[in-house]
């Protein structure tokens, strides 16, 4: 023991000289930053985040800095968008250090403000925003970010941005071409492309895609079917439509209000963007004459529902016209006529809960009605004046009234000629408030003789 004894306070000397030598250490760091350092300035052109503080103490630096953040803790009008909701973000939630940021600023020079943002996910929940739905992380981040930049402005950011993409490939919708007449460009067409790529956040033109792919033998009335239907399938997106056309008469195979048209000559084209990061597909397929288009891609964090809203009729005006080559009574159509219509299309934007996000209208259609054109006989035109009637008068003697024919409104057209329909004024009548299509007049035109 007696050999050992003496090891042993040796021992203990050299860890008590240990302690001394680093508590002096990093207490006299620690006392040297708060005893004398607070009265040191910071060098020319130093920045805590946004704000200067050149020049200043580390003490002044500091409170320089609770002053500008509660000020803009006061003023931040800070918001997050999602679809037609605006979701405010309070100050209470964001948590600044400027103590720290001072310090890192003393050994690193220029160094952001820094700022914690707390509360994110349940934010989101509370206003029907499915939080695993985003990458909260990034999101978080861009708030922090604006946050410590102090900026004066309201910052929105789009929840949107911030959607995780589905690794899966989901079919979004689909669309079979039931009704349409299978005609040789469409065959090609549809032989020649099994998948259109859709680029992220990049606008597709179904003409300038056709003229990138060289693509001819197409008319204007087999790509304004085709346009119509690939309308209809980007419908249930998110995607913006920029260009769409529609044609004078109400299309045939085509459903009201899905009309795209399309005039290769005139440039009317159909265009849209696909906002998504990710990229989506057209798939084309054709089975005998029957033809089918599907989109895939990423499911999207939402439901969107299509429809149709405030359909109205309107009739048609009858232009009449007379000939002396008709029999009494005797009547030709010469035009039968077809009815006018508008129509609405609406998106319904839906969460997956079933709580209404946004609406829009996308479109409202309208078609204006042709006049019916009929051909009388010139002598059902012919008013027979009856005889006298009397009448007395206020001062009790009688005064004779006749009734005369109707007065011809225009004079007649040229005898060796046939008569051009005079078309008449003024729009054809919508529905009455009963719902009942209102009947508009019939207008008589002048007399005129039919060869």
């Amino acid at each position: 023991m007696g050999k050992t004894f003496p090891f042993t306070k040796l021992s203990v000397f050299f860890v008590l000289c240990s302690i001394y030598v680093f508590s002096f250490a990093h207490l006299g760091a620690f006392a040297y930053d708060r005893l004398l350092s607070p009265n040191q300035a910071f060098p020319e052109g130093t920045k805590i985040g946004n704000i200067d503080v050149s020049t200043l103490s580390y003490a002044k630096a500091e409170e320089e800095l609770h002053i500008k953040i509660e000020d803009w803790k006061e003023n931040q009008s800070m918001t997050l968008s999602y679809m037609d909701t605006a979701i405010p973000l309070d100050s209470k939630l964001f948590h600044f250090d400027p103590a720290t940021s001072v310090q890192r600023a003393t050994k690193e020079g220029e160094t952001p403000l820094l700022v914690n943002f707390e509360g994110l996910d349940s934010l989101l929940s509370s206003n029907e925003v499915n939080p695993s739905m985003l990458d909260l992380e990034g999101l978080g981040q861009k708030i922090m970010e604006h946050a410590a930049n102090l900026d004066e402005t309201g910052e929105n950011l789009h929840i949107e941005d911030f959607f995780i993409q589905s690794d899966s490939i989901e079919t979004i919708s689909k669309i079979n071409m039931e009704g349409v007449t299978s005609t040789p460009g469409l065959q090609t067409l549809f032989d020649t492309y099994e998948e259109i790529e859709l680029e992220g956040t990049s606008p597709f033109s179904l003409l300038t895609f056709l003229d990138e792919e060289a693509f001819t033998g197409m008319s204007n009335q087999e790509l304004s079917t085709f346009a119509s239907y690939l309308y209809q399938l980007i419908l249930p997106t998110n995607f913006e439509v920029i260009e769409r056309h529609q044609g004078r008469e109400i299309p045939v195979d085509i459903d009201l209000g899905f009309e795209a048209y399309v005039n290769q000559d005139q440039g009317d084209d159909l265009i849209f963007t696909n906002p998504n990061d990710a990229v989506y597909k057209i798939i084309l397929t054709r089975q005998g004459d029957s033809f089918s288009l599907a989109l895939t891609g990423a499911e999207m964090p939402y439901t969107v529902i299509v429809d149709r809203r405030n359909e109205q009729t309107f009739k048609p005006k009858v232009i009449k016209q007379y000939s002396p080559y008709l029999n009494k009574g005797e009547v030709k159509v010469k035009e039968e006529g077809r009815n006018g219509m508008k129509i609405e299309v609406w998106r319904s934007f839906e969460s997956k809960n079933g709580e209404l996000l946004k609406e829009e209208r996308i479109s409202e259609d309208f078609y204006l009605p042709v006049f019916k054109e009929e051909i009388h006989s010139m002598k059902d035109y012919v008013v027979e004046r009856p005889g006298p009637t009397t009448e007395t008068n206020e001062n009790g003697t009688d005064s004779r009234n006749e009734v005369v024919p109707a007065r011809e409104s225009s004079d007649s057209t040229d005898q060796n000629g046939p008569s051009d329909p005079i078309e008449t004024g003024g729009a054809a009548s919508p529905e009455n408030a009963d719902g009942e299509d209102v009947l508009p007049s019939e207008t008589d035109l002048s007399l005129s003789n039919m060869k």
